[in-house]
């Protein structure tokens, strides 16, 4: 007799979430906002500067780390360089030592 396998739970496979966050993604930022405060607040900046900073640090963060940061970095260098293969015809190491080195004229 074939049985169907049932189901059991339904969040197999996908991450943690947190409201609108991803289970990492929230302890990014929160390790981001420690560590962003406690190095502005040594710095003697402020409270409210070093929140400032903190939450700054960790929306970027955040950014940062979601499913796609490529929309963050293409605004920030736009001109992206495309990629092409190409093809180089394969000539074994004999055949180089026999062609020996070739050297370029100097121009001047």
């Amino acid at each position: 007799m074939k049985q169907q396998i049932k189901q059991v739970n339904q969040s197999l496979g996908q991450n943690a979430t947190i409201g609108i966050l991803i289970g990492f993604q929230f302890a990014i930022s929160l390790v981001s906002f420690g560590i962003s405060f406690f190095i502005a607040f040594l710095f003697g900046i402020g409270m409210i500067w070093s929140i400032l900073i903190s939450v700054w640090v960790s929306a970027t963060a955040l950014v940062l780390s979601g499913k796609r940061p490529y929309l963050f970095w293409s605004r920030v260098f736009p001109g992206v360089p495309t990629f092409t293969r190409g093809y180089v015809k394969y000539c074994s190491p004999q055949n180089k030592k026999r062609a020996g080195s070739r050297k370029v004229p100097k121009s001047w």
